[in-house]
């Protein structure tokens, strides 16, 4: 059971913080929270954490059943994401300054009454990557150690993200416009690789109706 739990772990822990990305999140982060205090954007933080949790544990309990409700079988869902996540990890690859724009929010935003919901937590931390993720990790056949594993990752990763956001001036200084995009190339690197891996996942039990061994 434990070395169920350290596998499941490790695969979501890493899943998501490829697909959150806090630290492309962070330089967004800083340019919103600019003209405030330390402490407010601690504030602001914790909140969008608060309601990335909230978004992602009602796909992780619930978005299986919406599924199951429109007929549409578990190995499609699971092939679909992993080529819409191989789809980001390509363009984080190839090109970190495209997901960067696609996650920076409009003009306007910094002037909303509650960005710690959007733009932060809707769609920069609990997108739809991430939303798919959790869903995926939480599966008709996931075991309950499996979604215990995922739980505890998903929140680790938010963990972190709050961390580096309430860093998020000093940590944009010291790794720079380069250091950032080499991170988001390896980060995408691995999500291409486990995308492909969910792709074939869901072709095999949904074409070939094998189940992994």
């Amino acid at each position: 059971m434990i070395e169920i739990f350290l596998t499941t772990f490790l695969t979501a822990f890493v899943t998501l913080f490829i697909v959150i990305d806090p630290i492309l999140v962070t330089p967004i982060f800083a340019a919103l929270t600019k003209h405030d205090k330390p402490r407010d954007r601690l504030r602001v933080a914790l909140s969008a954490a608060i309601y990335s949790v909230g978004i992602l544990l009602l796909f992780g309990f619930a978005g299986n059943a919406m599924l199951h409700h429109l007929g549409v079988s578990f190995a499609a869902f699971r092939a679909a994401m992993g080529i819409i996540l191989f789809i980001m990890g390509f363009r984080m690859f190839f090109d970190p300054d495209s997901e960067t724009q696609a996650k920076t929010p409009g003009p306007q935003a910094s002037a909303r009454d509650n960005i710690a919901f959007f733009p932060l937590a809707i769609p920069m931390l609990a997108g739809p990557g991430a939303i798919a993720t959790i869903m995926l990790l939480m599966g008709p056949g996931a075991q309950l150690t499996e979604k215990a594993a995922a739980l505890t990752a998903m929140a680790l990763v938010l963990a972190i993200g709050v961390l580096m956001m309430a860093f998020a001036s000093r940590i944009g200084d010291v790794l720079g416009r380069t250091g950032m995009n080499a991170i988001t190339r390896i980060l995408g690197m691995l999500l291409m690789a486990l995308s492909t891996q969910y792709v074939f996942d869901g072709v095999r039990v949904g074409v070939l109706g094998q189940t992994a061994g």
